[in-house]
């Protein structure tokens, strides 16, 4: 599709064109638009039938509605004022495909005998948080604490992995990643293990944990020894494993997605059709949350571009000349910190034996994906205005000529049924 490349490229604009028309369906029918997302619920993939791999849907509703304080929206538009501002929340569901097209992943642990460690793989970080979440992975994995282990990336002779694009690149990444870090960790449990001169011979490996630099049995920490003991014992300088993983196969019978609730309240000027985004809502069930702030941090950058993509972004075509008439930046208009809502992330944690050993879904693009239909859905509860196409334009908001605006608490409440 032209342009690209963007964020959630596809799932971006066809998710706002669902949405928008599930709001009007559940205005058609009377019917509170969450309540009717719930009624229709799904715990298997309508287009397979498969289950899930994980869900979380219901409860990112729930929360997403709870801290936008949906309980207390008058579902008549053009209900609520402030001053001259009317004042609308919306609210979309999101889903972002999970994507199982990567090649094998790979990565090499490397310890050193002073108990330091190393991780490599040739991804690339250009600010997702890429090598911070690995160097948490590689950690929590080998059993070292953070400050002595070193992320290495970037560089095309390290084993080969994948870019962090797509939203793969926390699942792909890290079940490499992991897989090395715990390898080399199982090879030193087993050397210890069969050490006569080890605290922990003869013990079973399957209850020896890693913590800190040490081994130890489960639940006597009294009886173990650190990786460096063990090594200068042998007489090593290091020791190195490498590990790799294996996408599952397309065909694999789940349903594969990423799920999702956002919620937008907005005002708009009753004379001069301005919209101000005042407050948005995320919750996101992306499998295991790696590192929350990583997370929030991608997440907010997606929903922030949602309300770009609802409010500012959109390219104009001068017929005449035919070339874009707005190609650079001081005529195509990006939001910047002066439109910047509150914006509040809601991680809904969920397990997936699926993606990945870490249950890892990502959340590179899900942030965008039904953001500009919430933000719309809320213009429309503000105004009484259903939008047709993007950006949302003053303009569009001037020519529409509402109905007499409802006195506030008017109209039929959504039906409880």
């Amino acid at each position: 599709m032209t342009p690209t490349f963007t964020r959630a490229p596809g799932e971006g604009l066809g998710v706002c064109t669902l949405e928008c028309a599930m709001d009007e369906l559940a205005c058609n029918l009377g019917i509170d638009p969450i309540e009717l997302r719930q009624r229709n619920l799904t715990e298997v993939d309508p287009n397979t039938g498969h289950p899930w791999s994980s869900f979380g849907l219901r409860e990112c509703l729930e929360r997403g509605a709870a801290r936008i304080g949906w309980a207390g929206r008058d579902p008549q538009p053009r209900s609520e004022r402030d001053g001259n501002w009317l004042i609308g929340t919306g609210m979309a569901c999101a889903g972002y495909p999970i994507a199982f097209f990567m090649h094998t992943q790979r990565a090499r642990a490397h310890l050193y005998a002073d108990g330091s460690a190393i991780v490599q793989t040739a991804t690339q970080e250009f600010g997702t948080g890429t090598a911070t979440v690995m160097t948490q992975v590689a950690a929590d994995g080998l059993g070292v604490d953070l400050a002595d282990m070193r992320f290495e990336f970037g560089d095309t002779d390290l084993p080969n992995a994948g870019s962090p694009v797509g939203s793969n690149g926390a699942m792909m990444i890290s079940s490499a990643v992991h897989n090395a870090a715990t390898a080399l960790r199982d090879q030193l449990i087993a050397l210890a293990v069969g050490d006569a001169r080890s605290p922990l011979h003869g013990a079973d490996p399957a209850r020896v944990v890693a913590s800190g630099g040490r081994m130890a049995l489960a639940g006597d920490d009294s009886t173990g020894e650190t990786y460096s003991a063990l090594m200068q014992r042998h007489v090593m300088n290091d020791a190195e494993a490498i590990g790799s993983w294996d996408p599952p196969p397309l065909d694999v019978p789940y349903g594969l997605l990423t799920f999702g609730a956002q919620f937008a309240r907005v005002a708009v000027d009753a004379d001069l059709g301005i919209i101000r985004v005042r407050h948005l809502v995320g919750a996101f069930a992306p499998g295991r949350v790696l590192n929350p702030r990583t997370a929030r941090s991608q997440l907010m950058g997606g929903m922030l571009w949602g309300m770009s993509q609802a409010l500012l972004e959109g390219t104009h075509m001068d017929t005449t000349l035919g070339r874009w008439a707005n190609a650079s930046l001081g005529d195509y208009l990006v939001p910047v910190n002066a439109d910047a809502p509150d914006a509040d992330v809601e991680l809904v944690e969920v397990d997936d034996a699926i993606a990945g050993p870490l249950g890892v879904k990502g959340v590179g693009e899900i942030g965008q994906v039904g953001m500009a239909a919430a933000i719309a859905n809320a213009v429309y509860h503000a105004t009484g205005y259903r939008a047709r196409e993007l950006p949302i334009a003053v303009e569009h908001l001037l020519a529409y000529q509402p109905t007499e605006p409802a006195a506030a608490g008017a109209g039929a409440r959504p039906s409880s049924r």
